[in-house]
C-alpha cells in the first residue's frame, strides 16, 4: 500500500503497520472492536487480533471467512465474528453505528463503489474514522474517491492535496462530528 503515488497526493503511505496502529489506535479511543467490511482483509484482522484488538469482519464469501479464521489462528487469537454474505447494495449496518471500520472497495464486491462509500458515511459515528483500501481491480481516480468521500460526510483527518486522477491507492476519512 505504500506506493509513491499515495505520497504524491498527500496520502500518507497505508503500509500494514501504520495501517494497524491507526486502527488500534481508533478502537482504543473509542472502546469498540474495528469493523472490517469486503474481502481480502485477514491479514489486516490477524494483525489486529495479534495486537489485542477486537475485530468484526462482514466478508462476502465463505472463502474470505476460513481465510479470516486461519489467519486469525496463526496469530495466536480467537476467531472473531464472521458474518458472510452481510454485503449487499446496502450495508447492513445502522446509521452512525460504526466508530471505526476498514473497507476494501473491491469492484467483484461492490459493484456501486460510490453507493458504498454513501453508506459507509451514513453508518460512520460522528468523529468515527474509516479506512477506504482499494480492491486489487479497482482503477478509480483517486479525485473520484475523494469526491465520494466528501458528498458522504467524510473528510480527511489532516489537511493535504485531492487525489486528482492518480490511481486511488487508499486513504483515510473522519466522519464529521
Amino acid at each position: 500500500m505504500s506506493t509513491p503515488t499515495s505520497a504524491a497526493c498527500g496520502h500518507a503511505p497505508l503500509d500494514d503497520a501504520a495501517l494497524g496502529a491507526l486502527l488500534a489506535g481508533a478502537a482504543a479511543r473509542r472502546t469498540a472492536p474495528v469493523r472490517l467490511v469486503g474481502p481480502g482483509l485477514h491479514d489486516l484482522a490477524a494483525r489486529l487480533i495479534a495486537d489485542g484488538v477486537p475485530v468484526e469482519v462482514s466478508v462476502p464469501r465463505r472463502r474470505d471467512a476460513r481465510a479470516l479464521r486461519r489467519a486469525a489462528r496463526r496469530a495466536g487469537g480467537s476467531v472473531p465474528p464472521v458474518g458472510v454474505g452481510e454485503i449487499d447494495i446496502d450495508l447492513p449496518f445502522s446509521a452512525a453505528s460504526l466508530p471505526v471500520v476498514a473497507c476494501r472497495l473491491d469492484p467483484k464486491t461492490f459493484a456501486f463503489p460510490r453507493h458504498t462509500v454513501r453508506e459507509l458515511g451514513r453508518a460512520m459515528a460522528p468523529g468515527g474514522v474509516v479506512v477506504v483500501l482499494p480492491g486489487e481491480r479497482a482503477s478509480w481516480p483517486a479525485g473520484l474517491v475523494d469526491a465520494w468521500a466528501a458528498a458522504a460526510g467524510l473528510t480527511p483527518p489532516d489537511e493535504r492535496e485531492t487525489g486528482g486522477a492518480l490511481p486511488f491507492a487508499g486513504a483515510v476519512y473522519r466522519a464529521r462530528d
